[in-house]
């Protein structure tokens, strides 16, 4: 049995890598031979029976927003890992699950509650129920991997996500937030029968939840701090779960108007940080493998 990495990047903007259109000569148009990917056309459904894995390209990859050739964790680390193949590095193939769509949580089209729900389309246009098209994806993953006598090694379960619930004072958070969460990872996790790593990705947006709780006397510098303190109680609690923090990026400085990792909205991340993320993801791949 053939063993091959998997690769899943789940959430919203920042896992889409919104408004990062790539430089011509980083786009990924011949697709790639040892990372694959699901192409919305033949994928993006709740009634197909089958995965369809093809090469990886940078565009028509991500089966929720249509947003192509963006500096995206998924469409860096793609890059990067067949890099270190040509290389010689001996690395399995990767395949990669992205389902992502800007500004909607686990209070919007991630709702695990949310009718089933495909309408394709750009951001604002676009209509996806995330949570079941996840589980459906991960169901039919797993049927793929039996078939084509494949043995799955987890890179992880990552989720980029949590900003559309700043929107929700802590108190209300407290009662849903965690529960939601585990239902997701947890469902997830069911679907590919396998305690695959949940990585959540902490969010730093201390400076642009300020200036907006300013401007509205609102309190999302402290939900947003509340939602970040769940994902470490769940990365306490949860087996086989931890918590990616971006302000390790040697780029981060905390004194700079943009922390030298944002774009000017202080909120999406700049395309050289998707970058050092995806290639700190390869790294600790390879480290725990010895590779």
């Amino acid at each position: 049995m053939k063993k091959v990495a998997i690769f899943m990047l789940f959430g919203q903007s920042n896992a889409v890598g919104h408004a990062m259109p790539m430089e011509e000569k980083d786009i990924i148009n011949e697709p790639l031979k040892n990372v694959f990917g699901l192409n919305c056309e033949p994928n993006q459904s709740f009634d197909i029976e089958e995965l369809s894995f093809t090469g990886y390209t940078s565009f028509g990859m991500n089966l929720a927003e249509t947003q192509d050739n963006t500096y995206s964790v998924a469409n860096c680390l793609a890059r990067a890992w067949q890099d270190e193949i040509d290389a010689g590095v001996n690395l399995p193939d990767l395949y990669i699950i992205h389902i992502a769509i800007g500004s909607q949580g686990v209070t919007g089209m991630w709702d695990p509650e949310r009718a089933p729900i495909i309408v394709p389309g750009v951001l604002g246009k676009c209509d996806v129920s995330m949570y079941p098209l996840a589980i459906r994806t991960l169901t039919l993953l797993k049927n793929y991997l039996d078939k084509n006598h494949l043995e799955g090694d987890y890179v992880g379960i990552h989720w980029r996500g949590g900003e559309q619930e700043t929107d929700y004072a802590p108190t209300k958070l407290q009662e849903f937030l965690k529960d939601t969460y585990l239902r997701i990872f947890g469902g997830m996790r069911q679907a590919i029968g396998v305690n695959a790593p949940i990585v959540m990705h902490y969010f730093p947006f201390d400076k642009v939840m300020s200036q907006r709780d300013k401007e509205d006397g609102g309190t999302r510098l402290e939900s947003m701090h509340y939602i970040n303190k769940v994902f470490y109680e769940l990365a306490d609690t949860m087996e086989n779960a931890s918590v990616f923090d971006v302000r390790n990026c040697p780029l981060y400085d905390e004194y700079a108007w943009d922390c030298n990792i944002f774009r000017w909205d202080l909120i999406h991340y700049q395309g050289r940080v998707n970058d050092w993320v995806s290639k700190e993801i390869l790294k600790e791949y390879k480290e725990k493998r010895s590779i």
